[in-house]
């Protein structure tokens, strides 16, 4: 029989606390901020801050209406295509967003987002076993300073996305003490999105039944709930081909740069717009297979944190239409990166860690529409040497691939096994 590791707290470390750490800490936690609210009047001005937000408010909006959210030429949400993206009962989760004044649902957003990042980076710290002081205050206040400039983190913040509160609902269901309704936060996540629900599979591989069944339970009655208080839609949803990419992209091509997937790499590598299953799947599925078995050894190891960063990577890697935006599991990895080298007797682990960085920062590279700035090396325009384009848009999957690399062949780099108290 496999030998079943239940994720603990592990022996607690400490992270330095000296008051001009903390004060420091905060004042670029605050300075970033700041630069946030330039950034996002920009997009203001241009009419395209929180363009998905803003979707998710008329959802919840049409909700209440009785308008229906899932077909083409009937719905008219500002959205591709017009139509809802995610479930039914995703919908019924944004009604209460039509109950906030419109001048605060800004505000709003950032603060979800924002909280989101914080607990994430919180919770990222304490599965490597750092204590709850004024050390790791201070250290999430700083990583999360950091992350907030990355590209896919940004891109998040701007756009009002969910990606970030889907972060978190899997890290703190995942990585914490095993309780009674752990698999809830999975359950939930992929009822939101679908995506997550490949948790299930490595709550499966890991013998951990009780949880999966949690999470396969939650996700059910969210479904059973969807079609409760909306019939149609949910008839209209399940009914159609959820695994097709169109349904979120409309008619744009997989060889897009936003296409940060597998398949979208291959796509453009080929130069196949509409790449077919058989030519990526393949390739996807053994991936995968890799992936599950170097989450596997890591939670054997009782590194909970790294396994089910392996598997968030894992999850975008493999969806057909892979955001820029989704790419938000590099944080996990990010704060592994940093506390390493934080520990680390050599410059190496810095260094490469600020390469890294570096990559994922949001450099201006173009205008976009309205006059917005392009930002991220992963969307390159066309401007730049086909070399360099083809680089850069297939950054994030090489990035990805290369994580799951080193989780395989050098985890200790990126966590240090724990040991049960």
């Amino acid at each position: 029989m496999a030998k079943v590791v239940l994720p603990v707290s592990p022996v607690e470390r400490k992270l330095p606390a000296p008051t001009w750490w903390t004060i420091l800490a905060g004042a670029l936690l605050l300075v970033v901020f700041a630069g946030y609210t330039v950034w996002a009047g920009v997009w203001t001005t241009a009419g395209v801050y929180l363009e998905d937000f803003r979707s998710y408010v008329a959802t919840g909006k049409a909700v209440r209406a009785g308008t229906p959210l899932y077909e083409q030429g009937v719905s008219h949400l500002p959205t591709i295509g017009g139509t809802f993206k995610y479930t039914p009962f995703a919908a019924g989760l944004f009604v209460p967003l039509t109950a906030i004044p419109k001048l605060l649902l800004p505000l709003f957003a950032l603060l979800v987002n924002l909280f989101s990042l914080l607990a994430v980076i919180w919770i990222c710290l304490g599965s490597l076993g750092y204590a709850r002081d004024n050390g790791r205050i201070a250290a999430t206040a700083a990583l999360t300073a950091l992350a907030l400039p990355l590209q896919p983190v940004l891109m998040n913040f701007t756009a009002g996305q969910v990606n970030l509160i889907l972060l978190l609902l899997v890290l703190a269901d995942l990585t914490g003490r095993n309780r009674w309704w752990t698999g809830a936060g999975v359950g939930l996540a992929a009822a939101i999105k679908l995506t997550p629900a490949i948790f299930v599979v490595y709550l499966l591989l890991t013998r951990r039944f009780k949880a999966a069944a949690v999470s396969v339970a939650t996700f059910a009655a969210t479904v059973l709930a969807g079609f409760i208080a909306l019939p149609r839609d949910s008839a209209a949803f399940w009914a159609a081909n959820i695994a097709d990419p169109s349904r979120i992209t409309g008619d744009s091509d997989a060889t897009a740069p936003e296409n940060q997937s597998i398949r979208g790499a291959l796509a453009r590598i080929l130069d196949i717009p509409d790449v077919s299953g058989p030519i990526w799947i393949p390739i996807a599925a053994a991936v995968a297979a890799a992936a599950f078995w170097i989450a596997l050894r890591a939670h054997r190891n009782n590194q909970e944190l790294l396994a089910v960063s392996v598997i968030g990577a894992l999850m975008v890697l493999v969806t057909p239409w892979t955001w820029t935006h989704y790419w938000v599991w590099f944080i996990p990895f990010f704060a592994m990166a940093a506390t390493a080298a934080h520990n680390a007797r050599t410059w190496y682990p810095a260094a490469a860690l600020t390469a890294t960085y570096l990559l994922l920062f949001s450099w201006q590279v173009g205008t976009g529409r309205k006059d917005i700035p392009l930002v991220g090396l992963v969307v390159l325009p066309e401007n730049y040497a086909p070399p360099a384009q083809a680089a850069a848009h297939a950054l994030y999957v090489v990035l990805g691939l290369a994580l799951l690399l080193l989780a395989g062949v050098r985890p200790t780099w990126l966590s240090p096994p724990t040991h049960k108290s």
